[in-house]
């Protein structure tokens, strides 16, 4: 009885461990993750941006650039652009 239990685990112990090699095998030999089929293309990173007003970043080409206090900074929206631009000190 005993020794039937433990040749039925040590056969799932080793259907276990040629699952792993499987696996592992198909990881090793599979092609890249842009050259499968149907996969989304890799899009180029972009630079975030953060709005000083309400602390959000958002990607550089979707913000709204403006100098403020002679530095330029970037702004999610027009309000908080025209916020930003009354807080600032105005120069003499």
């Amino acid at each position: 009885m005993i020794r039937g239990i433990v040749l039925v685990f040590r056969f799932l112990l080793v259907l276990f461990a040629v699952r792993l090699l499987v696996r592992a095998l198909a990881r090793a030999f599979a092609p890249p993750p842009a050259a499968r089929p149907g996969a989304a293309p890799l899009r180029p990173t972009e630079d975030l941006v953060r709005d000083r007003v309400c602390n959000t970043f958002l990607p550089r080409s979707r913000a709204l650039a403006a100098v403020v206090a002679g530095r330029e900074e970037h702004f999610c929206s027009a309000k908080c652009r025209d916020e930003a631009l009354l807080a600032a000190p105005r120069a003499s």
